[in-house]
């Protein structure tokens, strides 16, 4: 009886607590429902500390300290309920369940339909919700797991994204028998359905919801089929040369550069990669501030076809099939030549012969059934990890394998934005997603803002739907908040995407929590690429330009004219330094298994070789030596082709005969 009291109680806290962050229009019951499935589906050491979060909520003693009243949270008036929200951001105890409150009650608020599919919310925002011409899309090939099933193959491929995909054609063109395990669902039905909440409920890590562990930074990673290459924004560049060649020296492989580039071409030819010929407004405010400023940019490289007028859904998995994923070409590559794709098969660990007594030899994997919870195994000599630098670790270590560098190295690429309103309507959810970028800002000094070693920011432009938008933009009221999504339409948003020096680290177990400090000289750097963004926004004809700081940083086109842009950027190197609450996000995880010339500087040698085993590569980001700078599909890509061709003409010299 006490237990089912508590999660009464809890429940209640909880609605008061989504409708204190909610809009007056938005659906409060399925608002509600979207954030209690949400909880529901975290992990269990997380769901427990906003549990406790909600207990301590309950508590009279938190009313009278939070907001002046010895009552519970859910008895207090909106009034107070907002204060109290407010002074939990303010400690820094308290910030994270504020922060975790905040985005699911934002996003689930802005992302949410009735049962007809309709929204208010939606209407006063002017947003067109998913579109009615979405053909009907041929599903890549999926087999099912039978029970009591053993799979014989001679190669297994952990993962499906960018790495997994280029390495599982590789090796079914050599002629090897390749079966793929992913730990996601297929994309196809879910991306035809265009829903904000359902694709990042199913189509991403932990739903959407993976962070750091103080949730510092908000972290998305594709966790379907295609991995990050289904929802991603197309972005396709190669490495900046001098980041190449910093890698030849840190691998220890003087050709590595060349044998890159030599990838590159492949791969490009292969995603049909092409430079973006025309810009929504979004990206048109780089376009055109750049240009009014006299600076450099360029149109972005992509291997997406976005013909229709109403692209802009790509975020949830292409609808229209004009984004070449590793679920369009390389995946299907692998079908075609006898390789067989498994969706929701969750890999637990490699396992390993240790019969010949000197190095472990792979001889297939332990896997999950998502679906069935049923266990299985692929009995394969060949194992190609490419679960993605968050997941990767945990597979390799659970595997038996070690090294002080597991897991460690973790680069996020944190970036910020600039939201920048305009008098006429932007509609950041509509047309091509990323066709231009300012790299002016990529090479600083972070004290100085001169050049310095390749570490900086890139200015792009971030497509964004109502619920992104929303659990981005800062929560200090629910009417001023409300009234600033009223104008999402007219609404750029710019980021700057910053190349770290700094290092976090992912666990290497179960939970696998993720932690991150944002590095002082990464925090400046980020800054002069926030004020370089406001300055393109401001030229191409922003009236406001506002930062996603918990207080915001706002500069008005009158300010700036005044002189006000050098005050701007000079507070914005203070709240750097001040480590400020700013919203930071990662779509980009590298590192954490890194390739190095030898054991004591990494995991993997300079042909994505684990070392220590026999039979084991890896082929995602976790083997970038440093973070790459750039948006790092391509590069993963480019780095599969080369390690997965070098293991094929091994493998082909080694079954020669003499």
């Amino acid at each position: 009886m006490e237990q089912r009291t508590s999660s009464r109680s809890h429940e209640r806290v909880l609605a008061a607590v989504v409708d204190a962050f909610a809009p007056p229009d938005a659906d409060a019951a399925a608002t509600l429902e979207i954030v209690a499935g949400a909880l529901a589906r975290l992990p269990a050491h997380k769901r427990s500390k906003l549990s406790a979060a909600l207990a301590m909520l309950t508590s009279p003693f938190a009313g009278l300290v939070l907001a002046g009243r010895f009552t519970g949270f859910a008895r207090l008036d909106r009034a107070r309920r907002e204060r109290a929200l407010l002074r939990m951001s303010h400690v820094r105890a308290l910030r994270p369940a504020f922060d975790a409150f905040a985005r699911l009650s934002l996003f689930a608020a802005y992302a949410a339909t009735d049962t007809q599919g309709r929204s208010a919310v939606w209407e006063r925002l002017r947003y067109p919700g998913p579109r009615a011409d979405v053909p009907r899309a041929e599903p890549l090939p999926t087999t099912t797991i039978g029970a009591g099933e053993r799979i014989v193959a001679d190669a297994v491929v952990v993962g499906s994204g960018a790495g997994g995909g280029v390495a599982a054609a590789l090796l079914a063109r050599a002629g090897l028998s390749v079966v793929v395990l992913e730990a996601g669902p297929a994309f196809e039905a879910i991306a035809s359905r265009q829903r904000e909440v359902e694709s990042f409920e199913r189509l991403y890590l932990e739903a959407g919801l993976c962070a750091t562990t103080d949730l510092g930074v908000s972290i998305l990673a594709g966790a379907c089929v295609g991995g990050g290459t289904t929802v991603n924004w197309s972005t396709s560049l190669r490495l900046p040369p001098a980041t190449a060649a910093s890698w030849s020296s840190l691998v220890g492989r003087a050709g590595f550069s060349a044998e890159l580039a030599d990838a590159y071409d492949a791969v490009e030819s292969r995603l049909g990669v092409t430079v973006a010929t025309s810009h929504n407004r979004n990206n048109g405010v780089i376009v055109d501030g750049c240009t009014a400023l006299g600076w450099e940019w360029r149109a972005t490289p992509r291997n997406a076809e976005c013909v229709r007028e109403g692209c802009g859904y790509c975020g949830f998995g292409c609808a229209y099939g004009t984004k070449r994923s590793t679920a369009t070409t390389y995946l299907r590559d692998a079908v075609a030549a006898g390789a067989r794709v498994f969706a929701g098969a969750r890999v637990e660990r490699i396992r390993f012969d240790t019969a010949n007594g000197v190095r472990p030899r792979a001889n297939g994997v332990e896997a999950i059934d998502v679906a069935s919870s049923r266990r299985f195994a692929v009995d394969a000599p060949i194992v190609v990890v490419a679960a993605g630098s968050l997941r990767t670790p945990g597979v390799l270590a659970r595997s038996g394998v070690t090294s002080p560098h597991l897991g460690k190295h973790l680069h996020l690429h944190p970036t910020s934005a600039i939201s920048a309103q305009f008098a006429d309507r932007i509609e950041t959810w509509n047309g091509v997603m990323q066709s231009a970028l300012c790299d002016r800002f990529a090479d600083l000094d972070p004290s100085t803002g001169a050049g310095h070693a390749g570490f900086g920011a890139t200015i792009e432009a971030a497509p964004a739907h109502p619920g992104l938008m929303a659990l981005g933009l800062p929560w200090y009221g629910r009417d001023a908040h409300a009234a600033e999504m009223t104008d999402a339409a007219f609404r750029a948003s710019l980021i700057a995407l910053t190349r770290d020096r700094g290092e976090g680290a992912v666990g290497v177990d179960e939970r696998a929590d993720v932690t991150y400090a944002l590095d002082r000289d990464d925090a400046r750097r980020l800054a002069r690429g926030l004020a370089g963004a406001a300055r393109i926004a401001l030229a191409a004809g922003a009236t406001r330009v506002s930062t996603l700081h918990a207080t915001p940083l706002e500069l008005s086109v009158a300010d700036a004219a005044r002189g006000g842009f050098a005050r701007f950027e000079a507070e914005l190197l203070r709240r750097a330094d001040a480590r400020e609450p700013l919203a930071l996000f990662s779509a980009h995880q590298m590192g954490t298994a890194r390739m190095a010339s030898d054991t004591g500087a990494g995991v993997v040698d300079a042909d994505g070789r684990v070392y220590g085993v026999d039979g084991v590569l890896v082929t995602d980001a976790s083997v970038f030596p440093s973070a790459s700078g750039v948006n790092p599909m391509l590069t993963i890509m480019a780095l599969a082709h080369r390690t997965v061709s070098a293991y094929v003409r091994a493998h082909a010299r080694d079954a020669a005969p003499a």
